[in-house]
């Protein structure tokens, strides 16, 4: 049995282009990132497909490694509560936890890297 040719850099490039709008799609529908305990692993298993082929989608495609793609999911959904008055008398501990991540330290940590400010800071900028 012959070995399949490899597909040529317009069928990747359509390929990857592809993957990387259904994986976008699932992250906004199913919110996997909510889950602290999300790995690569699983998310391929969500998208059916294999962890080096989803790597590749999320390096290429959306120009981050995986922890840095979820993270920023997981910012953004942190952010979205701590501007959100329904959620003031949330503690900043109540909001890491909802938005998908495991620690007070790691959402202080991540938060500060990815927006330049704390989330304590956030609810003083409104």
């Amino acid at each position: 049995m012959k070995a399949a040719e490899p597909l040529p850099a317009p069928a990747i490039d359509a390929e990857l282009s592809r993957w990387t709008i259904r994986l976008l799609s699932h992250m906004q529908i199913a919110q996997p990132y909510l889950a602290p305990e999300l790995t690569l692993g699983e998310l391929a298993a969500q998208l059916r497909t294999n962890t080096s082929w989803l790597s590749r989608v999320i390096n290429a495609g959306c120009g981050k490694n995986f922890n840095d793609f979820i993270n920023e999911y997981r910012v953004q959904e942190a952010e979205a509560r701590l501007r959100d008055p329904q959620f003031r008398h949330y503690t900043l501990l109540a909001v890491a936890l909802e938005a998908g991540f495991n620690s007070k330290s790691t959402f202080n940590r991540v938060f500060k890297k990815l927006r330049g400010i704390t989330p304590g800071e956030v609810n003083r900028l409104e």
